[in-house]
C-alpha cells in the first residue's frame, strides 16, 4: 500500500489528530491557566471524529459521511480559532464555534450543492480558510508578550489558509468527481496530505506558544520582588547597568536615586511586620507612579529602593526626587485603625560625579542618603546640597 494512498493518508491523519488532541488535553491539565489548550485539544479530537466519518463514505449514509463529517472538520478549525482567542485572553463565544458548521449544514440542504463534490470542497475550503485567517489575525494582535513562536504560528496559519483558498480555482477548473469517486481523486489525496502537515505543525506551534509564555512567567517571577511586585535587585541591575554604560559612552546625563523609608524599624516594632509590609507596598507603588517611562526602578533590599533616570541632569532629577518625597509623605495609609505616617530620605548622584559605573553611582547616592538621614530625614540630598 502506497504511503500516498488515500486510505493510508486518512488513517495517518486520523491517528495524528487523535494523539495530538489527547496530548494537548493532557498538557492543559498541567497548565490550568491556559484554557486555549483545551480548545486546541478538542479541535483535534473533533477533526479526528470528522475524518473517521469521512472514511465511512460508501459504507453508511451520505448525511453522515458528507454533512456531519465536514461539519465536524470545519468545527475543528473554528475550535482552533477559539483556542487562539482564549490563549490571547479574548472571549470565545459558542456562536463563533458553531457558525461554520451551521453554515455548512445549511448549504447541504440545497440539493444542487449537496450533490456537487466540487462545490462541497469549495465550501469546506472557504470556511476553513476563514478560521485560519481569523486565528492568524488574533495571534498577530497579541503584541503585549514576547513569544518567539508567535510569528511562525501566524505565518503558518496564513499559509494554510492560502492553501485552502488555492484549492477553490483548482477544483472549479477541473472536472468534478462524482460522490463515489471523491476519495480516489488526486485533490482528496492532496487535501489529506496537507491536513497531516497542518495538524502536526500547528500542534507543535501551540505547545511551543504555551512553553514561551510559561518561560516568560518564570523569568518575570525570578525578576520580581514577591512582596511589592516591583523589580528586584537583580532585575534593577540588569536594566540600569546598560543605561549607565550608554550614558557614559554617549556622553549623556543620568542620575541615580536611592530611596529609604524613614524609621522603618520603628513601624515594624510598634505596629508589626504586616504593617511594615503594607508600607513597603505603598512606597513601591508611589515610586512606580512617579517615575517616567524608561526609568529603571527596583527594590534593593529591606526598606531601600533604587532608581536610575537616564537622559536626566541633576536639576531635573532633584525635582523628580522632591516630588517623589512629597508623594510618599502624602500617603494616607491606615493599618488596623491606626494612621501610619510615612516619610522617605532620598540620595541622588549624577553620572558626571562618578566613574560612571552603577555600583559607584549607587555608592554616591547612598552617601547622599545618609546625609539626608543625619539632616533630619524626609529630605533629598544631591551633591552635598540638602533640599527641604
Amino acid at each position: 500500500m502506497s504511503v500516498f494512498d488515500p486510505r493510508t493518508l486518512l488513517l495517518s491523519l486520523t491517528t495524528v489528530a487523535l494523539v495530538t488532541g489527547l496530548l494537548l488535553l493532557i498538557s492543559s491539565r498541567q497548565n490550568r491557566d491556559e484554557p486555549g489548550l483545551v480548545y486546541w485539544g478538542l479541535a483535534n479530537l473533533v477533526g479526528a471524529a470528522g475524518l473517521i466519518l469521512a472514511g465511512l463514505r460508501g459504507i453508511t449514509h451520505d448525511r453522515l459521511t458528507i454533512d456531519l463529517a465536514n461539519a465536524l472538520i470545519v468545527s475543528a478549525y473554528a475550535l482552533n480559532w477559539a483556542g487562539t482567542r482564549r490563549f490571547c485572553h479574548r472571549p470565545a463565544p459558542v456562536w463563533m464555534i458553531a457558525a461554520p458548521a451551521l453554515v455548512w449544514l445549511a448549504l447541504n440542504q440545497w440539493p444542487a450543492f449537496h450533490l456537487n463534490a466540487s462545490w462541497r470542497i469549495v465550501g469546506v475550503s472557504l470556511l476553513s480558510a476563514s478560521a485560519c485567517f481569523a486565528a492568524a489575525t488574533t495571534l498577530w494582535n497579541l503584541r503585549g508578550e514576547r513569544l518567539v513562536s508567535r510569528y511562525p504560528a501566524v505565518v503558518w496559519l496564513i499559509l494554510n489558509g492560502a492553501m485552502f483558498l488555492a484549492r477553490v480555482p483548482l477544483v472549479l477548473l477541473s472536472e468534478a468527481p462524482d460522490n463515489t469517486g471523491v476519495q480516489a481523486s488526486p485533490a482528496f489525496t492532496l487535501i489529506l496530505f496537507a491536513g497531516l502537515i497542518h495538524v502536526t505543525l500547528i500542534t507543535f506551534l501551540q505547545i511551543s506558544l504555551t512553553k514561551d509564555r510559561a518561560e516568560n512567567r518564570y523569568r518575570q517571577a525570578a525578576n520580581t520582588d514577591m512582596l511589592t511586585g516591583a523589580p528586584n535587585r537583580r532585575a534593577f541591575f540588569d536594566v540600569a547597568e546598560p543605561l549607565v554604560a550608554a550614558a557614559a559612552r554617549e556622553n549623556r546625563p543620568a542620575c541615580a536615586l536611592i530611596v529609604d523609608i524613614d524609621r522603618f524599624k520603628t513601624i515594624n516594632d510598634t505596629l508589626g511586620h504586616a504593617a511594615g509590609d503594607a508600607v513597603l507596598v505603598a512606597v513601591a507603588g508611589a515610586i512606580a507612579a512617579q517615575l517616567r517611562p524608561g526609568d529603571a526602578f527596583g527594590r534593593l533590599g529591606g526598606e531601600e529602593f533604587g532608581c536610575l533616570l537616564p537622559d536626566t541632569d541633576l536639576l531635573t532629577a532633584t525635582h523628580i526626587a522632591e516630588e517623589l518625597r512629597a508623594r510618599i509623605a502624602a500617603l494616607d495609609l491606615r493599618y488596623e485603625g491606626a494612621v501610619v505616617r510615612i516619610s522617605a530620605s532620598i540620595g541622588i548622584a549624577p553620572t558626571e560625579a562618578t566613574t560612571d559605573s552603577l555600583d559607584r553611582l549607587l555608592a554616591e547616592a547612598d552617601a547622599g542618603l545618609y546625609q539626608a538621614k543625619r539632616a533630619g530625614r524626609d529630605r533629598v540630598v544631591a551633591m552635598d546640597v540638602v533640599f527641604r
